[in-house]
C-alpha cells in the first residue's frame, strides 16, 4: 500500500549537513519502494529552490508558503491561494513596518516583491525583539482572523498567509489526488505551522520542537530518517 511522508524543511529535514545526507538516503529508498515524499515548508519558492539545488533534494511534491502553494517535482504550480487583495493596504499599515528590521512579500513563484504587487501569497516581517514579534503576531491574528493566519516562525519573525490554507489542507489535497488513505499518511515538523498536519495525520515531531507540537505528536524523533525507518518497518 502506497504511503506518504510530509516533512517540514528547516530544523526538521535539515538540521545539519550530516543529518540531511542520511535523510536523503532514507527518502530515496522510500520513494523507490513506490511511496511519495512531500516537503511541506514555510519557505518561499526561491528560498526552497536554493536548498534543493545546494543539496540535490529528492521529493515528489513541495508545499511552500505554509500551504499556500503546491508544486510537483517539475515545479509546475498545481494549487495556489493568495491573501485577499482587499485587505493588503490595511494589513501593511497595521504591521508597523517602520519598526521592523526586515520584510518581504511573496507572490506565487516570486519570492521578493513589495506590497504593491497583486496576489501576495505570503508576507514575512522581522522585528527587533521577540516581545515585539509576539505582540504583532497576536495583534494581526486578532484583527484579520477572517482573512489570514499569522505564524511565529522564529523568535522575532512572523509570516502571514491566507486562512484558507495550511500544510494539512494541501497534504489532504495531494493524498486525494494520489489515492492514499489517511492512515497511510505520516507527517513531521517542529514549528507552529506544522501543528495542524501533526493533528490531522500520523504526526511526529522533532526533539527540538515548540511545546504545543510536542503535546499532540505521537512521538518525538531525532531525524526524518528515523521516521522513514519507522514507516517502512510497518509494512
Amino acid at each position: 500500500m502506497k504511503k506518504i511522508i510530509a516533512s517540514d524543511y528547516d530544523r526538521t529535514f535539515y538540521i545539519n549537513d550530516e543529518d540531511i545526507e542520511k535523510n536523503k538516503m532514507a527518502v530515496d529508498k522510500f520513494i523507490k519502494l513506490g511511496n511519495k515524499f512531500i516537503i511541506a515548508t514555510g519557505r518561499s519558492y526561491y528560498d526552497l529552490m536554493k536548498k534543493v539545488n545546494q543539496y540535490n533534494l529528492i521529493y515528489d511534491y513541495s508545499i511552500i508558503n505554509h500551504g499556500a502553494t503546491i508544486l510537483n517535482k517539475k515545479n509546475d504550480i498545481i494549487f495556489n491561494v493568495s491573501i485577499n487583495n482587499n485587505i493588503i493596504n490595511e494589513l501593511k499599515n497595521e504591521l508597523e513596518l517602520e519598526k521592523s528590521t526586515e520584510w518581504f512579500c511573496c507572490s506565487k513563484l516570486e519570492s521578493r516583491v513589495d506590497f504593491e504587487h497583486t496576489n501576495l501569497t505570503k508576507i514575512n516581517v522581522k522585528y527587533p525583539t521577540k516581545k515585539k514579534s509576539l505582540e504583532m503576531n497576536e495583534k494581526i491574528n486578532s484583527k484579520f482572523s477572517q482573512y489570514i493566519i499569522s505564524y511565529n516562525i522564529t523568535s522575532s519573525s512572523i509570516e502571514i498567509v491566507s486562512n484558507k490554507v495550511n500544510k494539512s489542507k494541501s497534504i489532504k489535497m495531494l493524498a486525494e489526488k494520489l489515492g492514499v488513505e489517511k492512515n497511510n499518511i505520516y507527517t513531521i515538523g517542529d514549528g507552529y505551522s506544522d501543528i495542524q498536519m501533526i493533528k490531522d495525520f500520523n504526526g511526529y515531531c522533532m526533539e527540538e520542537s515548540v511545546e504545543e507540537l510536542k503535546e499532540i505528536a505521537l512521538e518525538e524523533l531525532p531525524s526524518v530518517s528515523k521516521l522513514v525507518e519507522k514507516v517502512l518497518n510497518k509494512n
